[in-house]
This record gives structure tokens, C-alpha cells and sequence, in this order.
């Protein structure tokens, strides 16, 4: 990944709270975690935002814009605002099993162990629940499919 630019500081709060993920959050958590702007990052579209492959542990929330899941060039899934990616990787510290790529101008959050750490308790617990929450969605509708192909 090379440097991706940094969002403006005046602009991140607003962001925040139109974003899905952030709903339970309360106006204080969200400026908190604004508050920690180096984790905030922009990518233009077309540029690969994580590589099949490597080895990072963080994951992602998207904020603004749109971002396609690859395998071998192959699409799997689109995500806009309010989703996340690279969870897998955070949770089991594996390689990267996908790429993902920026389809339009994307604003993200770049969650690692380090900016979770320098989080208050009660903010990483939203975080955890909101990951909890999707992967139940994610693991329902995957199971959905496989009842309509039987």
C-alpha cells in the first residue's frame, strides 16, 4: 500500500455520523475517535486498498465510497459506507485472502490493535459489537443462498 492521503480534520466527525457503523455510537465516542485522524486514510478509485497475500492486521471501515471484494480479479461482493473489510485477518492474524479495490474516491478507518488499544473500553466493545452484528448478517445470508441451491 503506498501513502494514501489523510482526510481533512474538520470533515471527520460529520463523516462519522452518517456512517451505519457509527449509529450506537454517541457524539463524545465519535469525536474520540476522530480524534485519532492518522487512522483515517483516502484512496482514489482504482487503487488496491488491501493485496491477496500480504500479511497486515488490520481492518478497515469504510466511511465514504464504494469498494469491490476480488478474487483473482474475480468479484465477489460490493461494499459501501457503513460496511468493513480485512476482518479476518485482524481476527486470526492470517494472510489476506482477498483483494480489495477503491470503485470510487473511499474514505476509510484503519483499525488496528495499536488505535484499538488507545480506545476507552466501552468504545472497542461498539466496535466488537458492530463486527459481531455483520458477521452474523454475513454468515445468514450466506446460508440463505445455500438453502435456495438445495
Amino acid at each position: 500500500m503506498s501513502n494514501p492521503e489523510k482526510a481533512p480534520d474538520d470533515q471527520l466527525i460529520k463523516m462519522l455520523e452518517d456512517v451505519p457503523f457509527f449509529k450506537k455510537f454517541t457524539t463524545y465516542e465519535k469525536k474520540r475517535i476522530a480524534g485519532h485522524d492518522s487512522s483515517f486514510e483516502k484512496y482514489p478509485a482504482g487503487k488496491t486498498i488491501i493485496k491477496d497475500g500480504t500479511h497486515d492486521t488490520a481492518f478497515f471501515i469504510l466511511i465514504k465510497g464504494e469498494v469491490s471484494v476480488e478474487k483473482k480479479k474475480a468479484p465477489i461482493a460490493a461494499l459501501a459506507a457503513g460496511e468493513f473489510f480485512g476482518e479476518m485477518a485482524f481476527l486470526t492474524n492470517a494472510k489476506r485472502n482477498t483483494d480489495i479495490i477503491a470503485q470510487s474516491p473511499c474514505v476509510v478507518i484503519k483499525v488496528n490493535h495499536d488505535l484499538l488499544e488507545r480506545l476507552s473500553a466501552e468504545i472497542r466493545e461498539k466496535i466488537k459489537d458492530q463486527i459481531i452484528e455483520k458477521l452474523v448478517e454475513r454468515l445468514n445470508k450466506t446460508t440463505e443462498r445455500l438453502r435456495v441451491r438445495m
